[in-house]
């Protein structure tokens, strides 16, 4: 069950379609908290739910009378998560967004224009979320906040050598057609590569510059050279490769990445 205040989901005004993709399937109510119907509908819907996931700024169900210790009289079991923006108390009331989250853990200049398309804190702080409820539902109830600008800073720690794409092993190359990505960190999985594209003599070359001064890394281009970006993402399936066509467009799928075995 999906609780929108009476102006709606400034989300279906702005991106319709975004909108659609992200609540399809979902039961949406109308409830007006500013009301002491609406506030008994939502009393009411507490008592029977396992996990409440709040985004109002700390303070706001507080003050209108429904807040985690009003719901959680009403069912104790219930897990209240409150996804709030900072945990500091000078900043724990304050508004804020994923691009105000990734400016304050230092990730934009890493990012670059890529902060324009990925919302790094809201999807990070919705893992948490989850976390959180999960813990709740295993100890009987419980209330929870989770902090976007921590959920920020889980990106913000030091890069992990080689992978910034300055070795061949682990990539993105040129194809005849489009881009293919290489991420054969391992060693078996470097080895595989080799053999799959016949040439051992790589084997110890793994940790080997990605530039054009290298002839490995030459090498390499001028054989993918041979197949388009697909063809090669077809071809690592069949090898057990770690490359994958770079895409350049949404591919809608499900929201979540797993599969429920009966």
């Amino acid at each position: 069950m999906r609780l929108v205040p009476p102006q709606g989901d400034l989300l279906e005004r702005t991106a319709p379609a975004v909108h659609a993709w992200l609540n399809a399937g979902k039961k949406t109510e109308v409830i007006d908290l500013k009301t002491a119907e609406g506030r008994e509908r939502l009393v009411s819907l507490a008592q029977e739910a396992q996990v409440l996931l709040e985004s109002n700024l700390p303070g706001v169900m507080e003050r209108l009378g429904v807040g985690p210790e009003v719901l959680r009289a009403a069912n104790h079991r219930l897990v209240y998560v409150r996804v709030a923006g900072y945990r500091h108390p000078l900043l724990h009331k304050s508004p804020g967004h994923d691009l105000t989250y990734l400016a304050a853990a230092g990730m934009l200049p890493r990012l670059g224009p890529a902060w324009k398309q990925v919302q790094l804190a809201d999807v990070s702080g919705a893992f948490w979320a989850v976390i959180a409820a999960l813990d709740g539902l295993r100890s009987g109830g419980g209330f929870y906040e989770v902090y976007l600008d921590e959920a920020a800073r889980v990106f913000a720690g030091p890069g992990l050598p080689f992978l910034d794409g300055s070795r061949v092993c682990y990539t993105i190359y040129p194809s005849l057609e489009g881009e293919v990505a290489l991420a054969a960190l391992e060693p078996h999985l470097w080895e595989r590569f080799c053999r799959a594209m016949s040439r051992e003599e790589w084997l110890d070359r793994a940790f080997t510059p990605a530039s054009s001064d290298n002839p490995v890394y030459r090498e390499i281009c001028g054989l993918l050279s041979a197949r388009n970006a697909l063809e090669w993402d077809s071809w690592a399936r069949e090898t057990a490769v770690p490359l994958r066509a770079v895409r350049h467009h949404f591919q809608e799928g499900p929201l979540l990445p797993w599969k429920a075995n009966p």
